[in-house]
């Protein structure tokens, strides 16, 4: 009678480990797929935002850095750097160029200086 109580007990424990570990096995994702804004620019006196995203790797591409414009409640991609993932610094110069610093952390001296005309 004991040893039936045993095995019934660890009958239920191995359901339940069994159980929970096809629920994390469903819920396992090994790419994150959530773009991030890193930073959003008002420019003066205009009417629009710019958006510099992060996209993170998945099965078919590798990080980038994205710029997007954010006009009457569109995006507009207009420029993407692959093979980044930080945004080192930005700088706006005479109202319509966007100057970036960008860099790959994953590469030691990797940074890239560029002038984005918006």
């Amino acid at each position: 009678m004991k040893i039936k109580r045993i095995f019934i007990v660890l009958g239920i424990a191995a359901f339940v480990f069994v159980f929970y570990g096809v629920y994390r096995l469903y819920k396992f994702n090994i790419f994150n797929d959530e773009f991030r804004v890193i930073q959003e620019i008002k420019i003066p006196n205009k009417r629009y935002l710019i958006r510099i995203y992060y996209i993170p790797p998945n099965a078919s591409s590798q990080s980038y850095i994205q710029v997007r414009k954010f006009e009457n409640d569109t995006e507009k991609v207009l420029q993407s750097y692959e093979r980044f993932n930080y945004l080192n610094n930005y700088e706006l110069l005479h109202q319509d160029i966007l100057k970036l610093s960008i860099s790959d952390t994953s590469q030691a001296g990797l940074i890239k200086e560029i002038k984005l005309k918006l």
